[in-house]
């Protein structure tokens, strides 16, 4: 009979649905910094019509850039306040709670404490504090480490004498807490559920409700109810699995103590939100860790959706502040949030493997609902999601709508295949490498294993997002949509990876042909796929919309059709004629920048300068979105639906 798995090999689950508690709060201060800082504030307006009477087009795009990546940075206020609160409190708390219950040290301790302590076998043991008020729960733990503190009932000298046995399980479990290191981060946690709750949730609707019409209200409401009912659930299950975590970690010393605590023990009464877990699941979890250690499809679901709110954010950012192509900008943001998801979702996988090398079903379903919540976090993402100047005359609208709404339904579908398909294939893949690994290695090689997890979600959530983006600013095909992503230097990444993930799979050519055979065929066709599309210009070509250019030389007719249109049905990015025959009729235009403009796309396409089409580009939407939205004749009442500057 083999050993039961060792529960603390890894990180336990409890470490990991923390770090996606900070993961969704995140995601909701985020909202709410953009909807305080960004959508509610009513000066952009001026700041835009200043830029917009600017006669020269390198002043007014640097006049808007500024403004742009202004409204893209100071969103991180949201984050940054709550984050501040969140340390003053846990700077204070421990004063705080100790004045709140008049608590003082218990001196001298009674012999079984002592021998508690003892067995525990803390670095720092913690200062055990007599309340002198009656409470509940009557023990607890708190402070700060290393000086962590538990506090006790006054009628827990008399408890020691009737009943020994349950006050020393009792400690032991609190010590156990101590053992696992989470007491700092649980009270992080609350403080952070806290101040998302008291900074950004409550006001935020308060606000929207009660400034917007019905539309743009709900839109902010039923947002940030589900951002709160994310944040609600992790707390909880945080909550309830630290309860587990310390069981165990208490029955490395107190075993028999801690089971008939368990059994005989009160049960928590059923509120709203059940803060522990039942007895029962205590117990049954306490006799098999291995219940603990599986993968978790709710936790993968929720990841995918607080990963899909934040990558859709941070990478319009990323894209704003930064002078780099929109893909490597979400690229930047899917490897900074695919870390805490690697942390999350891929710990799950790998600690999985403890209980069963070869559980890949259960790996692939959880991937399968990560892939299903970046997909409804790319709908509930706010910065993103909705059309805010239809409403708002000051809110920016350089980063594309990507509901479903704006994607062509061929495009949508194949775009929910691919993410699905991507996000299961990674997760399948962690599965092989844990099972080829762990014997070898033992749980150290988590530690390589990691960083390239969280490479492979990167990789993957950044090309999806910004794939995304595109096929919602434009009617592209799937293959011009691909064609466009996955350049030839692209495809090179992107095989080199491919190889990479192979070779880490090499150990169980021997213990599992099966899976090394599977996994060679999945790669082999992998391959010449990146090739195949990097190599067929013709992708894109063929699937552009040609339309007959504006037959009038007024802005607003030229704004007008790229406002229709988009900027496809003027060619493809290495369209020189076309950008010759846009150049001319800009040139022509009755608008200076606009004319200054039409010369830029003369130069681009006699030189065959992308870089100087893709400024022009980015001049040409914007100076129209200026005209529509912030000149005394507007050009037109339709939202601009073509955000991508520069492609």
């Amino acid at each position: 009979m083999s050993a039961p798995p060792d529960p603390f090999a890894l990180p336990p689950p409890s470490t990991s649905r923390l770090r996606l508690l900070f993961l969704t709060v995140g995601a909701g201060t985020f909202f709410a910094g953009y909807w305080f800082l960004v959508l509610a504030r009513d000066n952009w307006g001026a700041a835009n019509r200043a830029c917009a009477q600017l006669p020269e087009v390198a002043d007014f795009l640097d006049c808007s850039t500024r403004i742009l990546v202004l409204q893209a940075l100071v969103p991180l206020a949201g984050p940054a306040l709550v984050a501040v609160l969140v340390l003053l409190a846990q700077v204070a708390a421990p004063s705080v709670i100790t004045l709140r219950y008049g608590a003082k040290r218990l001196e001298p301790w009674p012999v079984a404490f002592q021998q508690t302590v003892e067995a525990a076998d803390l670095r720092s043991p913690p200062v055990l504090m007599l309340s002198d008020r009656g409470m509940l729960p009557w023990m607890f733990t708190y402070g700060r480490r290393p000086h962590h503190r538990i506090m006790l009932a006054r009628s827990i000298r008399s408890y020691a004498k009737t009943d020994p046995s349950m006050v020393t399980a009792t400690l032991a479990h609190e010590l156990g807490h101590l053992r696992n290191r989470d007491v700092d981060r649980t009270y992080l946690g609350l403080f952070a559920v806290t101040g998302f709750a008291l900074l950004a949730a409550v006001p935020m609707v308060w606000s929207a409700t009660t400034t917007l019409d019905l539309a743009p209200a709900l839109a902010v409401a039923w947002r940030t109810a589900v951002i709160c009912l994310l944040v609600t659930t992790t707390f909880t299950a945080v909550i309830r699995t630290r309860e587990h975590d310390a069981d165990l970690r208490a029955g490395q010393f107190r075993r028999e103590d801690i089971l008939g605590l368990l059994s005989t023990g009160r049960q928590e009464q059923r509120r709203l939100l059940r803060l522990h877990p039942r007895l029962d699941e205590r117990l049954k979890a306490l006799r098999d860790p291995g219940r603990l250690l599986r993968p978790s499809i709710a936790e993968a679901v929720t990841a995918g959706i607080a990963a899909g709110v934040i990558v859709t954010e941070l990478g319009v950012i990323l894209h704003t502040v930064l002078p780099v192509p929109p893909l490597v900008a979400y690229w930047a943001a899917g490897f900074v949030v695919a870390m805490p998801v690697t942390g999350v979702a891929g710990l799950g996988v790998w600690r999985g493997a403890l209980v069963r090398p070869f559980a890949v079903g259960r790996a692939l379903a959880a991937g399968f609902a990560f892939g299903a919540g970046l997909l409804v976090g790319a709908i509930l993402a706010p910065r993103t999601s909705v059309q805010w100047s239809r409403w708002l005359a000051g809110a920016p609208d350089q980063a594309a709508v990507i509901g479903p709404a704006q994607i062509p339904p061929g495009t949508a579908i194949w775009m929910a295949a691919a993410i699905l398909l991507l996000t299961t294939a990674v997760f399948g893949w962690l599965a092989l490498a844990a099972s080829a690994w762990l014997p070898r290695s033992g749980p150290r090689a988590w530690r390589y294993a990691a960083p390239f997890t969280a490479v492979l979600f990167g990789v993957v959530m950044g090309m999806w997002f910004v794939a995304a983006r595109l096929a919602a600013s434009e009617r592209w095909s799937p293959q011009s949509v691909a064609a466009l992503v996955i350049t030839p230097q692209v495809a090179i990444v992107l095989s080199a990876l491919t190889v990479i993930a192979l070779l880490a799979l090499w150990p169980l050519a021997h213990r599992a042909p099966f899976y090394a055979v599977a996994a060679t065929v999945i790669a082999a066709a992998l391959l010449p796929s990146y090739l195949a599309v990097s190599t067929n210009p013709i992708q894109v070509t063929a699937t552009v919309r040609q339309a007959a250019l504006p037959d009038s030389t007024q802005a607003g007719a030229i704004c007008l059709g790229l406002y229709i249109s988009g900027i496809g049905v003027y060619g493809n990015p290495g369209d020189h004629a076309a950008r010759r025959r846009l150049g001319r009729l800009l040139r022509a235009a009755d608008d200076t920048l606009l004319n200054e403009i039409g010369e830029m796309f003369l130069r681009s396409a006699s030189t065959r300068s992308q870089d100087l089409a893709a400024l022009a580009w980015t001049a040409f939407v914007r100076r129209c979105d200026h005209l529509n939205r912030y000149h005394d004749k507007a050009v037109s009442d339709l939202p601009p639906p073509f955000p991508t500057e520069g492609w």
